[in-house]
Parts: structure tokens; C-alpha cells; sequence
């Protein structure tokens, strides 16, 4: 046997659906005034979060500030130095470069001075072999002087004992001595080439 459930009244249904109508309607009421609490707690707590944080940036600038003070005076005081040293190295520049350029030139006279020096050397010397040659010869003439004036005088004790007469005595020693050198009494020169001036 099948048995069904009762059937309620139409009702009895509409009743029940109020109350449980009503109920929620209470609770969404309820919860809603909790929720506009909740939130105005929040608005007061951001409030007085946001009243804080302004003090404590005010605070935070009054401090910052000598700080960014100095930060632009050291700014402008590295500016002041950096231009100071621009200009000094631009005049370290044109010194070095002013001096380069005399160096440069004092390098090239004395080169010419160096090449002057090497020729006035060339002339020394040229002009002192050309002593030393005349001196050469004025010594090889002195000695074949001297050989000549002790080969007469040497000729001459024999000559006057041998009986000859003293002119044909220097006809012979003159004959003979123009092969090896100059007569006794001749002045001895150098030849025209090695004379000195």
C-alpha cells in the first residue's frame, strides 16, 4: 500500500514562506547596518592612517630638506670644480702644445747647429793634415839641410888636404847634392801644395 504524504493547505504554505521572509529580511537588514558600520571604521582607521602619514612626510621634508640643501650646493660646488679643471686642462693643453712646438724647433737648429759643427770639423781636420804634411816636409827638409851641411863640412877637411881648390870643391858638392836635396845655405821650402798660409 502506497500512502502519500499529506498535503498541506495553500495556507499553511504562505504562512511559513512570510516567516521565513521575514527572517531573512531581518538578517539582510541586520547585516547591512554591520556592513555600513564596518565600513565607516575603515573610512575613521584610513583617516587617521592618512592624518599620520601627512606628519610624517611634513616631518620627513623638514628633515629631507637641509639634506637636498646640501645635495644642491654640492652639486653646484662639483660644477664650479669641473669647470675650473676644464679650463685648466685646456691651458695644460696649449702649454704642452706651445712647448711641443718649441721643442720642435730647437730640435731642428740644433740639428743645423750639429751639421755646422761636423762641417767646421771637416775643415779642422783637412786643414791640420795639412799642417801635419807641411810640417812633414819642413822636417824632411831640415834633415836633408843638416845631412848636406855635415856631408861639406865633412868633405871639406879633406878637400883642403888633398890640395883641391875650394871652388871646384863646390862645384862638385852643388853637383852632386841636386839629386838629394838643397845646397847648404839654400832655404829649405815645402813643396806649393803642403805649404801652410
Amino acid at each position: 500500500m502506497i500512502t502519500h504524504p499529506p498535503v498541506p493547505s495553500p495556507l499553511l504554505q504562505e504562512a511559513a514562506t512570510s516567516a521565513t521572509t521575514g527572517a531573512f529580511q531581518v538578517a539582510a537588514d541586520v547585516s547591512a547596518i554591520i556592513l555600513a558600520v564596518v565600513a565607516i571604521l575603515f573610512m575613521v582607521v584610513a583617516i587617521v592612517i592618512l592624518a599620520q602619514l601627512k606628519r610624517l612626510l611634513g616631518s620627513l621634508q623638514s628633515q629631507v630638506q637641509p639634506v637636498t640643501d646640501r645635495a644642491r650646493v654640492a652639486a653646484e660646488n662639483v660644477e664650479y670644480i669641473s669647470a675650473v679643471v676644464r679650463e685648466d686642462v685646456q691651458r695644460l693643453h696649449s702649454s704642452v702644445a706651445g712647448l711641443s712646438d718649441r721643442l720642435k724647433g730647437a730640435s731642428e737648429r740644433m740639428e743645423e747647429r750639429v751639421e755646422e759643427f761636423n762641417a767646421l770639423m771637416d775643415v779642422v781636420q783637412d786643414e791640420a793634415e795639412s799642417v801635419l804634411l807641411d810640417t812633414a816636409a819642413v822636417v824632411q827638409g831640415v834633415r836633408a839641410g843638416a845631412r848636406i851641411v855635415g856631408d861639406s863640412m865633412a868633405k871639406q877637411p879633406l878637400e883642403e888636404a888633398a890640395g883641391v881648390d875650394s871652388d871646384v870643391a863646390n862645384v862638385q858638392v852643388k853637383d852632386a847634392d841636386d839629386t838629394e836635396g838643397p845646397i847648404a845655405g839654400e832655404e829649405v821650402t815645402a813643396p806649393e801644395e803642403h805649404r801652410v798660409p
